[in-house]
């Protein structure tokens, strides 16, 4: 788990800033204050969004009616073009990376195995933290742990980002990261309680950040 959730796990989500970049170039986060006030709305919104996501298809792992209903909904709520897009090619690159794995020549990896047909034969989009959540799975880790550790992931590529792009020190950077810490607990806490219903409630802001992200003149990101 940790290994996938590794910003050198070579699947480039850290090439994603979720709105981050087009805030950033319209001078709407220009210091670390900023920056960490879009890390708590952003860990406020999870729960509902990637977070939920990852943790249901846990849940409902052995169950691909479900978990292709998840998939509808969780590619429908991305408004932003390149979010979705963007989440479809980690969630792409992922499933050519992991039949690599130990176990995955055993078929180890059934929940992943399983997805992966659907997607091939198209009755699914693609989705990276549905896939992360699945993987938790098959290796028959925790989720609270394997939540965590994808919140956390998360969380530094977004940090990371804006530290390069404001800039800020690395101080900062990780300074933003440590005060989280209490945060993740606590959107993992909310994320257990969730239904279906509730994925996909909130983030216009993110969503229009998103959307905008394709008109800036320069682009370092692809979302």
């Amino acid at each position: 788990m940790m290994q996938i959730c590794d910003s050198l796990f070579p699947i480039g989500a850290f090439t994603l800033s979720n709105g981050l970049e087009t805030l950033v170039a319209k001078h709407q986060i220009s210091d670390g204050k900023a920056l960490e006030n879009f890390v708590d709305d952003y860990l406020q919104l999870l729960p509902y969004n990637d977070l939920g996501v990852m943790m249901l298809a846990y849940k409902h792992a052995t169950d691909r009616k479900w978990i292709d209903d998840l998939d509808a909904l969780s590619t429908a709520y991305k408004s932003p073009a390149e979010v979705r897009i963007g989440c479809k090619k980690l969630c792409s690159r992922f499933l050519k990376i992991y039949q690599n794995f130990e176990g995955a020549a055993k078929s180890e990896f059934k929940s992943i195995d399983a997805y992966r047909d659907m997607i091939l034969h198209q009755s699914c989009t693609g989705n990276h933290a549905i896939i992360v959540g699945l993987f938790a799975y098959d290796i028959k880790l925790d989720l609270s742990s394997a939540a965590s550790l994808y919140v956390y992931s998360l969380l530094n590529a977004i940090v990371t980002n804006g530290v390069k792009m404001i800039p800020l020190s690395q101080n900062i950077g990780q300074q933003i990261l440590s005060r989280s810490q209490k945060k993740i607990i606590q959107a993992i806490e909310i994320a257990k309680t969730l239904t279906i219903d509730a994925i996909g409630i909130g983030g216009t802001g993110f969503d229009i950040a998103g959307m905008k992200h394709e008109e800036l003149y320069t682009r370092l990101y692809m979302s």
